[in-house]
């Protein structure tokens, strides 16, 4: 360990009540999104703390949208800049009976600290401003330019969050972009994502007749349930292959750095299977193969059926022949696919299934993105999780969800990984009642976070 890096881990220790009072200042407030609940406030909270510790802030307001928070930290001598981006919004807390503690009173107890919004994203975020003030307190400046970026509308899917960045392009022109969320490996180790799908979501809507039948007619009468069947049998087949005429001619597999990647990334199938209490991986033969299994995971697009709606609900039954039947899917999509293009194979696909009216709608498309493994901004985060923590990375080539990651280089040219300091994903109860973060995973966040500062403006790469 050098250094910097123990002197940081000793400030950090003498510290830590601080930080932790904080975070938990910063958790008390609901700042729910879904139900615009105390977004002002906590945003104003978030503005205020960053400045006290020496951040130049700003409110960025867009029209129907909650504030974002601007902050930058300059240093005139630095040639690089990096952006750090996170949300201060979280999930609502329901349901409240299945917490051990109140949601948004913060309790430490087994080490970690339980509240909504300790992991995703408030524990994440903090932890990037306080590692400000821990670097500015050792060592006065930080080798790069630094801008923060923190909007309040993550968990509703970020619908202004492109508009935020055009009408803000040059206040947030960044050379890179790290989005701190999600949490550490549940190995311990500390985790990276280069990218992540693109995703859009549709409905469709089926139609045969002018009313729900008496079920006796079956013989005569389409059935729109069956019938919303029958077609989404034809859009993919079981051993997972969407059967869009063209879908796949535009799908790029794993490059050779990437395979290296993931040959390197923890995954036990057993330990999967028991955490799912399923019995089979999708997709897997008789002999498991663990390359195979997770290029799976990252690099296929994906159509998902969400939920199906049709008929009678109500407990008992209802003999009748439903008129209406519904289904909400997800499609992911994969680096160097169009979603738009794909979008458009779809619903042409579609038209060609039934007789039934259908009518087909889709939300927006969020494009995929990937960052390439040697590009300074991974190697010098690479550099400073393994020294930080003592232990190599976990470096996931891809996320095997969506977000905006994206809109960074397509907007900013500032392209964006990922760098979880939360809990592991298995543990942190993310969207779900205890959500937590550990003591241990937040502290070494900001000693993470503080050196990655003070080491990102150099030019050297990993092996510095």
């Amino acid at each position: 360990m050098n250094l910097f890096i123990k002197e940081l881990h000793d400030h950090i220790e003498q510290n830590q009540s601080s930080y932790l009072a904080s975070l938990t200042e910063f958790l008390k407030i609901k700042s729910i999104s879904t139900k615009n609940m105390g977004m002002e406030d906590c945003a104003l909270f978030l503005k205020n703390f960053m400045e006290e510790i020496g951040i130049s802030t700003k409110m960025l307001k867009e029209e129907g949208a909650f504030p974002a928070v601007y902050g930058e930290v300059a240093n005139p001598d630095a040639v690089k800049t990096l952006l750090i981006y996170g949300h201060y919004d979280v999930q609502p807390e329901d349901p409240i009976e299945l917490w051990d503690s109140l949601p948004f009173e913060p309790e430490i107890r087994d080490g970690k600290v339980f509240a909504r919004g300790a992991t995703d994203d408030k524990g994440n975020l903090w932890a990037t401003i306080v590692a400000v003030k821990v670097l500015l307190e050792l060592q006065k400046t930080s080798s790069v330019n630094l801008k923060f970026f923190f909007e309040g509308e993550e968990e509703i899917g970020s619908p202004n969050l492109e508009a935020y960045m055009k009408n803000n392009k040059e206040l947030l022109k960044a050379d890179f972009t790290i989005l701190c969320d999600r949490g550490i490996h549940e190995s311990g180790r500390p985790q990276i994502y280069l990218g992540n799908k693109g995703i859009t979501n549709a409905e469709i809507s089926l139609t045969t007749a002018k009313r729900d039948t008496h079920s006796g007619q079956a013989p005569l009468l389409p059935n729109a349930a069956w019938e919303l069947v029958w077609l989404l049998n034809k859009l993919k087949e079981t051993d997972l292959e969407i059967m869009v005429p063209s879908y796949y001619d535009d799908v790029m597999g794993p490059s050779e750095a990437d395979l290296e990647l993931i040959e390197s990334i923890p995954f036990d199938e057993q330990e999967y299977l028991e955490a799912y209490g399923i019995q089979k991986i999708n997709g897997t033969g008789e002999a498991f193969d663990k390359v195979k299994t997770l290029t799976q995971l990252l690099y296929e697009p994906t159509m998902t059926i969400n939920g199906l709606t049709s008929g009678y609900q109500e407990q008992g039954n209802k003999t009748v022949i439903p008129r209406k039947a519904s289904a909400k899917l997800d499609f992911r999509f994969v680096k160097n696919q169009n979603p738009e293009k794909c979008v458009e194979q779809i619903k042409s696909h579609l038209s060609t299934l039934t007789g039934a009216a259908i009518e087909v709608s889709f939300g927006d498309t969020r494009n995929p993105s990937k960052v390439d493994p040697r590009e300074h901004g991974v190697l010098k985060s690479i550099k400073a999780a393994a020294s930080v923590y003592g232990k190599e990375p976990v470096v996931w080539p891809l996320l095997d969800g969506s977000g905006p990651m994206s809109l960074f280089e397509e907007i900013l040219g500032a392209p964006a990984i990922i760098i979880g300091l939360g809990s592991p994903f298995a543990y942190a109860n993310t969207h779900a009642p205890n959500e937590n973060i550990g003591i241990d995973n937040y502290l070494n966040g900001i000693a993470m976070m503080a050196y990655l500062y003070s080491i990102y403006g150099e030019e050297n790469g990993y092996d510095a």
